[in-house]
């Protein structure tokens, strides 16, 4: 399967939409961290870290798309880390050359981590994109709500870290 898009969740490409400790806004560089995915350990946070604090990333991948007038199967593969409980979901938007929204679907929807910092969790979903489009892209939105760890008293190095990588391959038919 060829791969579509590679990409991690960068101060470039991911936002914070709602955050506990201060006003949504730009996200920051966290610095190395383990676990490492596919060898990044390049975490982002919030610039106010709270011990306890629950921050929502919204990621958004662009995938090009000059010409959609036959199905299209992809795979979109995600890989996320935090160091307390991380819950994603993905939805995949077909934007035409004017950048209106011409179809929406659902990839997947609530899945997390289980609290484990220690692990990178998976989540995939197959679709078959089969739109008319000439021109336009693929955006691909991912919203992570990340929990940063309690600790008392609070550890200003023991900050909330968030991590993610999609992998986008399209399915060919043998």
């Amino acid at each position: 399967m060829p791969v579509v898009l590679q990409a991690f969740t960068t101060p470039e490409n991911t936002v914070r939409i709602a955050d506990s400790a201060t006003a949504p806004g730009a996200v920051v560089p966290v610095g190395p961290s383990i676990p490492l995915i596919d060898g990044n350990g390049s975490y982002i946070w919030s610039p106010v870290n709270v011990s306890g604090q629950t921050v929502t990333f919204r990621s958004v991948f662009t995938v090009g798309a000059p010409l959609l007038s036959v199905a299209l199967p992809l795979t979109v593969y995600y890989a996320y880390a935090g160091n307390e409980t991380v819950s994603v979901t993905g939805t995949l938007e077909v934007l035409n050359v004017l950048g209106v929204i011409v179809l929406t679907i659902p990839l997947f929807a609530g899945d997390t981590n289980l609290g484990n910092p220690l692990n990178v969790s998976t989540i995939a979903a197959d679709t078959l994109l089969a739109a008319s489009v000439l021109g336009g892209s693929i955006n691909i939105t991912i919203d992570a709500t990340v929990t940063a760890p309690i600790t008392t008293p609070y550890d200003p190095t023991n900050t909330g870290r968030y991590l993610g990588e999609i992998i986008v391959q399209e399915i060919v038919a043998v």
